[in-house]
Formats: structure tokens, C-alpha cells, sequence
């Protein structure tokens, strides 16, 4: 199995339906295979071999999206690059990495031309917006002179899927390569217990840059759900979006849950009647702040815990957030248990396992 058939598959039985919208833009899942075809068969006419790395500077966006399945489709690894980071800091990933493409939101490009010069390895600078600037390719432009099909180049289960850098809290962050097969894996440990209906709304509000924003969207696709993306976290945007856009669940990180429960002031009066769970990772949550948010958005809560090397590792059900907040409070801050298929052993600095 490889990621990109979850795409293959929901563009035949339902290319009609909704594939992700992002403000006004809207695609079906039919023009997303075609359009993400397209960027494949760019990566292709541009002399990009299996296993060469494109890197990806942006906020969350179609384009984004499609750009990775287009990856996924040529077998060219893209590495999603964390636009918070330093100037200093991307040009050293970037060349890492020895990417040969770089795809950069119009917000970043200035940033970019300040270590241009740093960046042996980039042969092409593409603006994933309108405005094409002199040294730079219009993303539309470079993909919509290729034909929508899918291009005529094996990709195998076994190859690598993406690049994703760690957050480098003990070093210098690390690129961390994932392949095809344990992606499709995982998303089928998450089977089980995050499951989707086809059409039903996923809010992507984490940047995708991020593994957590990542095996949300392609958990989504993969049950034909519908991405409703924004560009970045805002309170008040993330709180109408539940309530007015018909979103059945989302990925947020606990800080994210307290902010839209303390700076939003109509949060506790809207309904939600869509939404059915919130799933949330990167840190255990304040029993106060969960027993609000139960409370105001009613909907089932879940943790996931894993790592960029990972993706997701274990599951604090919605079962365990009610039964700690009746009796066992200490449980909310476990992060569960393993997913099907997946072993964890607590061992010493020895490697040797202790209880």
C-alpha cells in the first residue's frame, strides 16, 4: 500500500465530493487527483529522480496538500520545513537535505531571498501564490502545463514517503524519513478508534509542517473525509469553524484547547452540533481545562502520543477521559495505550526492560 492510493481510490468511488476547503477555494476530490497528478508530472519534467528531496516552506494551504501527494505520486521526498524557524536555521535543513526544488508561501519569499545565495543545492524557487517575483516560478504556472494523469514512475510501498524535521529540543533538529509502508500502517492502526465517515469535515488548523497535522490530514483522505484547512491558528477563527462549518473533529494541542476556551467569549454559548471528537497531543491537559472543554464543546476527547520518527504510538480513549474525570484524575496524565500492533517497553540506560 502506498498513501497516495487512499487519494487513487477516493477520487474514483466519490469525485465529486468535497476534498478540502480553504476559504473561498474549494476542491473536489476528482480535481484534487488531477491537480496533485499534475504537480507529479512537474517534479518529473523537471528531472527530479526517485528519491530526490523538494523542501516546502508554508502555512497550511491547498497547494501544500497537494504538493505532497504530487511528491508522493513522482516518488520525490518532500521535507515540510517549520517556517517559524531562523533564516539560519533553514538555510542549514535546506541543505541538508541537498533539496533541488523549493516550494515557499508568498509570505516567506523575503525571508528566502536573504540566504538564496546559501542554498547550493536549489535549482528552482517556486511561490505557491499569484505574485511571481523575478528568480521565481508561479506554482499554477509550473504544474498546469502537465497533463492530469499520474506519472509513469514505480513507487513502492517500501520507498520513503517524507522528510519530517524534529523539533530539536536536545540538538540540532533532525530530518526523520518515514516510507510509504509504515504511513499506510499507521494509518491503519488508527482504524480502530480515529475513524471518519466519508464526507464529514476534519478541521487542519496545526501547520502540516508538523507529524500531528500530517497523519490528521492523510487519516482524513484516507476515509474520504473532507479537509477544511486554515492557514494558522486563531482563536476565534478555530471556535466558528466548529460551530459553523459542520467539522466532526480536529487535532489541536492542549494550549490550543485553552486558548479558545479563555480567549474566545461566545465559546460556551455556541452549539457544535457536528462535532463529535477532539483529539489532542503534544502534552497531558489541565484537568480544569478538559472538564471546561467537555463541558462547552460536548464531544468525545482523545489523546495521541508519538513522535516525528513515529507518528502516533498510543491512545487515551475518550472512555479513559470520562472515567478519570469520575475517579482516576492521575489518568490524564498517561498517554494511553499502545495501538494495535504496537509493543512499548520502559527499559534503563542499559536497555534492559524495568517495570
Amino acid at each position: 500500500m502506498r498513501v497516495h492510493d487512499y487519494l487513487d481510490y477516493q477520487a474514483r468511488e466519490q469525485p465529486d465530493a468535497d476534498f478540502a476547503i480553504w476559504g473561498d477555494h474549494r476542491l473536489s476530490y476528482g480535481e484534487a487527483l488531477r491537480e496533485a497528478n499534475r504537480v507529479g508530472q512537474a517534479l518529473v519534467a523537471s528531472g527530479h529522480r526517485r528519491g530526490d528531496r523538494i523542501a516546502i516552506l508554508s502555512k497550511n494551504r491547498i497547494e501544500m496538500v497537494l504538493a505532497l501527494f504530487g511528491a508522493f505520486k513522482a516518488g520525490v521526498i518532500p521535507v515540510p520545513l517549520n517556517y517559524r524557524l531562523a533564516p539560519r536555521e533553514l538555510s542549514q535543513i535546506i541543505g541538508d537535505t541537498r533539496a533541488k526544488l523549493l516550494l515557499v508561501d508568498g509570505e516567506f519569499v523575503d525571508a528566502v531571498a536573504a540566504i538564496r545565495d546559501d542554498l547550493m543545492h536549489v535549482e528552482r524557487f517556486i511561490a505557491m501564490d499569484s505574485s511571481v517575483r523575478p528568480g521565481w516560478e508561479g506554482f499554477e504556472p509550473w504544474t498546469q502545463g502537465h497533463p492530469p494523469t499520474a506519472p509513469e514512475r514505480e513507487v513502492s510501498e517500501n520507498d520513503d514517503l517524507y522528510q519530517m524535521v524534529t523539533s530539536g529540543t536536545t540538538g540540532w533538529p533532525k530530518g526523520a524519513i518515514l516510507t510509504h509502508r509504515a504511513i499506510a500502517a499507521n494509518l491503519a492502526q488508527l482504524a480502530p478508534v480515529a475513524y471518519l465517515c466519508p464526507g464529514e469535515r476534519y478541521l487542519i488548523v496545526m501547520p502540516l509542517c508538523h507529524v500531528a497535522a500530517s497523519i490528521a490530514m492523510l487519516n482524513c483522505v484516507a476515509w474520504g473525509g473532507t479537509l477544511v484547512i486554515q492557514r494558522s491558528f486563531q482563536p476565534a477563527e478555530v471556535v466558528r469553524a466548529l460551530d459553523e462549518e459542520q467539522i466532526a473533529g480536529t487535532t489541536l494541542v492542549p494550549t490550543m484547547i485553552h486558548a479558545c476556551l479563555a480567549d474566545v467569549p461566545d465559546v460556551a454559548e455556541r452549539s457544535y452540533d457536528m462535532l463529535r471528537f477532539i483529539a489532542y497531543g503534544a502534552s497531558p491537559i489541565a484537568e480544569q481545562t478538559l472538564r471546561r472543554a467537555m463541558d462547552v464543546f460536548r464531544c468525545d476527547f482523545s489523546q495521541r502520543y508519538g513522535s516525528t520518527e513515529t507518528a502516533v504510538l498510543t491512545w487515551l480513549t475518550p472512555e479513559d477521559h470520562r472515567r478519570a474525570l469520575r475517579e482516576k484524575p492521575e489518568r490524564l496524565l498517561s498517554a494511553g495505550r499502545p495501538l494495535v500492533g504496537t509493543e512499548i517497553h520502559v527499559v534503563d540506560e542499559n536497555d534492559q526492560r524495568v517495570p
